[in-house]
């Protein structure tokens, strides 16, 4: 369990079930039978729990990534510090309710929200300048936008049926982020 949780891989309770029964088979022992129980008192016995994955940490290539950082700070050092910009995007899931919650009792759960916007944020290395954000909502216009031009507002809006960035948000976005350069 160790050597696939060091290789990234996926070990889910069937799976541990199921490489039992293979252990047990050539131990040649045919009394086992990898059962729940079994598995609920391995996994106490080695203090194993479920957890959920979280982020995109593992999405990097690891191998290369010495070297590919090395590469980037020499074309930087080329550059001012404001004039390097980095872009993150992240999600809001404005309507999603916490999943923890305290009580003296057993709460039900009811079903979660999906409704979200995008956001863009961009600032330059030192901080200096920070760009409008980027938001893409799922609506042209939501209700509390109603009769708001979009263009007076200080973010740059953005609409899709997924509230996603696309390919077309983002070329609009690094046009107008081009232009803000050449000024």
């Amino acid at each position: 369990m160790q050597q696939a949780l060091a290789s990234n891989l996926t070990i889910t309770g069937d799976i541990l079930k199921a490489k039992a029964l293979n252990f047990a088979t050539q131990l040649q022992t045919t009394t086992f039978t990898a059962s729940d129980g079994w598995l609920s008192k391995f996994k106490k016995r080695y203090n194993i729990k479920q957890f959920i994955k979280a982020g995109e940490a593992n999405s990097a290539p690891l191998e290369t990534l010495e070297e590919e950082r090395v590469a980037l700070q020499e074309i930087i050092e080329q550059y001012d510090l404001r004039n390097v910009y980095n872009v993150d995007e992240t999600a809001l899931f404005w309507n999603l309710e916490p999943s923890k919650i305290l009580s003296d009792h057993y709460i039900s759960g009811t079903k979660k929200s999906k409704n979200r916007i995008t956001i863009v944020l961009t600032c330059n290395a030192d901080g200096s300048h920070k760009l409008p954000a980027l938001v893409i909502h799922k609506w042209q216009t939501p209700r509390v936008l109603k009769g708001i031009k979009k263009d007076d507002l200080p973010i740059w809006y953005y609409w899709n049926r997924t509230a996603w960035m696309q390919v077309s948000v983002w070329r609009d976005y690094l046009n107008k982020l081009n232009q803000l350069m050449r000024r």
